[in-house]
């Protein structure tokens, strides 16, 4: 009487069976990975909205002005251009910084060791000495912000924008987070999970306040 076979896997279906897993296992991750960068993206928004708030109740209180633009090229320092601005930490609309180059603890979720980046047409300061008015591009079809179409500001009274706080993105060192018209070019803006770019909130002229993507 011959005695049965037992089934076994032979080779081949043990390598397919091993690659089967792995592609699952790479899409789990990718899916994964997507929905955390999604949440930090939110996280982010949510943090640029609460600095929205602060500048506005600084401009009240400072009769319509807001912080002068902050640039370093000291060698300690360069890095942490356009950080947030000191005089939001000293009135406390947001917590004040542990000092490092930060001047508030409202760290760049993407960027750690960094503050989140301000501007604004109106006053600059270099290394902490004033240097004339910061000049920001803006597109012609603001708030949109997709036209190629702009020029620079540098006057608070005319222009259509009066500041802008923003992340440096997933890859601050990116050419499209590095955009010379960022952070108000659309070009320049992150657009979700494995994209590139900056995440950007605004204020127009009329105090209407808007975001990138």
């Amino acid at each position: 009487m011959a005695t049965p076979r037992r089934a076994a896997f032979t080779l081949l279906e043990l390598l397919v069976s091993v690659a089967v897993m792995a592609a699952l296992s790479a899409l789990t991750c990718m899916a994964v990975g997507s929905a955390r960068e999604r949440a930090r993206a939110i996280k982010v928004h949510a943090e640029l909205y609460g600095l929205g708030v602060a500048l506005e109740a600084y401009g009240i209180d400072c009769g319509g002005c807001f912080p002068p633009v902050r640039v370093n090229c000291n060698s300690d320092m360069q890095d942490h251009w356009c950080q947030l601005p000191m005089e939001l930490a000293d009135g406390r609309y947001i917590p004040p910084g542990p000092g490092g180059g930060l001047s508030a603890t409202l760290v760049d979720e993407f960027n750690p060791g960094h503050t989140y980046k301000y501007a604004a047409p109106g006053p600059m300061l270099l290394n902490g000495t004033p240097a004339g008015n910061c000049q920001v591009w803006i597109p012609d079809d603001v708030p949109l912000c997709e036209s190629a179409q702009g020029r620079y500001y540098y006057n608070p009274q005319t222009t259509p924008v009066r500041w802008m706080v923003w992340s440096t993105g997933p890859h601050p060192k990116s050419e499209k987070s590095c955009h010379e018209r960022a952070p108000m070019a659309a070009a320049s803006w992150y657009r979700g999970a494995g994209d590139e770019g900056v995440l950007v909130r605004f204020r127009d002229a009329q105090t209407c306040q808007f975001k990138s993507p």
